[in-house]
């Protein structure tokens, strides 16, 4: 296994440049499995094309998608017909990213009519938890591990990802802020790299 075996990528919010420059950073590093920690909709305004994206890499490449607490609403909205708490966390911009033009006094109907079922099924299938034999990540930040390391995303930290020697909290404001940047961190490294809201790899 290479040093850098497996990048755990932090909240994407629909942010689909940043996204695809980091996975390009990724391909060209040697990293052997990628993790996503969730929350890849609502904010920003690409979360359609960040499923999409992510899709069809998961065809090609060892990732791991792990479901979001954006993820989870987005499931329950759907479920039960009921949308305002997902219009509450900014589902608006992943309505209108899948709707691609105005929308019409039928929200539900017409967000349900144009989300494809292979997205639905794909963001379902999705686990809450990510487990290796010394690492484990998950969106919300875990307690009461053994002793593993920790890895977890959610609550945004700033620019930088908090990275000690027990844990690493990664959510650096992709898609939630305008300078917001996208974080791989890297195990069993220890190591980050991150790109800015363009796709850009940030030089650290």
């Amino acid at each position: 296994m290479s040093m850098n075996s497996i990048a755990f990528v932090g909240d994407i919010h629909g942010n689909s440049d940043a996204l695809r420059g980091l996975m390009t950073v990724i391909e060209d590093s040697s990293i052997d499995q990628t993790v996503f920690l969730g929350d890849y909709i609502n904010k920003g305004r690409d979360s359609a094309g960040v499923i999409e994206f992510l899709f069809e890499e998961s065809k090609r490449l060892p990732l791991v998608l792990l479901k979001g607490n954006h993820e989870k609403v987005l499931l329950e909205a759907l479920d039960t017909g009921n949308l305002a708490h997902f219009l509450k966390i900014g589902g608006a911009r992943t309505i209108q990213s899948y709707l691609r033009g105005p929308v019409g006094p039928d929200v539900l109907f017409e967000f349900e009519s144009r989300i494809p079922e292979t997205h639905v099924e794909f963001v379902r299938r999705m686990s809450d938890r990510f487990e290796h034999a010394d690492v484990v990540a998950s969106h919300v930040p875990l307690s009461g591990v053994d002793g593993r390391y920790r890895v977890s995303a959610h609550i945004s930290v700033g620019a930088l990802p908090l990275i000690d020697s027990y844990s690493a909290r990664i959510d650096t404001g992709c898609g939630s802020l305008a300078d917001g940047r996208l974080t791989a961190f890297l195990w069993p490294s220890l190591s980050y790299f991150q790109v800015d809201a363009s796709g850009t790899p940030i030089q650290i």
